[in-house]
């Protein structure tokens, strides 16, 4: 069944060449799909052999075991990173990058996407998380969602009204094929500017230079998780090569060799400080993968899992 597939089809391939932290050991089976019929191949494959699906997008909110996975690790690649204009509506596959997403539709005098500048995602694994800003979450802009079901169907769901949800409402198992989206018309300039601003904030508040996953942890309701972090003093603790960044106490860089371990006995660390120092437990915002998970956040299933 393997053999059927157009993209490229590897195995044991290390997760550290994946993920933003650059960690994580090999994947069993790790397939860059070109078209639907290379999904429906290595989902087929994945089901007749037992093995879990992961879908990766950026994987900027992952942290993958040392010791890799035992799943068929499906990255979007061919027909999943084409962009398409209709008038105000644009059809993108779930692996374009947001930043080129954002760039093409600028290009075309078209907004709506600037609050996501600087978001380190594919398409899909901002849908999949609703990521959002203070202006609202992706999923507000989409007049479609399209999706594959675990039998290879293809579906899709027309969001009717924000729903203020922090996570895509899907079947359990669905992998986020594409979307259209109804931007707003606005001059390229405009939108560039707005766009260069707050590329400059992001900078100047985030470790570009380093390796770096996305936040670490779910702001506590009423309070912000980097806060809390601050005032326990973590910020620029380091266990070995893992540190609480010192730009962004909810952000955790990898200085060169830090293992999964390390980052998780720091994420150990910080959740024990806060908790003792102001009794709030902080809930991961970051994905496991082969990890144990806190008892406060159960581990993502693995076919919806690893997506940013």
């Amino acid at each position: 069944m393997l053999s059927r597939i157009a993209g490229a089809v590897r195995f044991k391939e290390p997760l550290s060449f994946h993920t933003s932290l650059r960690i994580g050991g090999p994947a069993e089976f790790f397939v860059v799909a070109r078209d639907m019929e290379d999904v429906r191949y290595a989902v087929a494959f994945a089901h007749q052999e037992g093995l879990p699906v992961v879908v990766l997008g950026g994987g900027n909110n992952l942290l993958v075991a040392d010791q890799g996975l035992q799943a068929m690790v499906l990255k979007l690649g061919g027909v999943f990173g084409r962009v398409e204009f209709h008038g105000d509506e644009v059809a993108a596959g779930a692996g374009v990058g947001l930043s080129e997403l954002i760039r093409q539709a600028a290009a075309k005098d078209l907004g709506g996407l600037e609050g996501l500048a600087g978001v380190p995602a594919t398409v899909g694994g901002a849908l999949a998380a609703n990521v959002g800003t203070r202006e609202g979450a992706i999923g507000e802009l989409c007049t479609a969602v399209y999706f594959v079901l675990p039998d290879g169907t293809l579906a899709e769901c027309r969001p009717q009204s924000p729903t203020g949800s922090r996570a895509l409402d899907l079947p359990p198992g669905a992998i986020v094929a594409g979307c259209r989206m109804q931007l707003t018309r606005r001059p390229a300039a405009v939108i560039q500017k707005d766009i260069q601003q707050r590329l400059r904030r992001r900078r100047a508040s985030q470790p570009f230079a380093l390796a770096c996953a996305g936040y670490i942890w779910k702001n506590p309701p009423g309070q912000i998780a980097e806060r809390l972090i601050d005032a326990a003093g973590l910020r620029g603790k380091r266990i070995n090569d893992a540190e609480v960044s010192s730009k962004c106490s909810n952000l955790i860089v990898n200085r060169s060799g830090a293992s999964a371990g390390d980052v998780l006995a720091l994420m150990d660390l910080t959740r024990e400080r806060v908790e003792a120092k102001f009794g709030v437990t902080l809930v991961p915002d970051l994905t496991l993968l082969g990890l144990p998970s806190a008892p406060a956040a159960p581990r993502a299933p693995l076919e919806m899992a690893g997506v940013h």
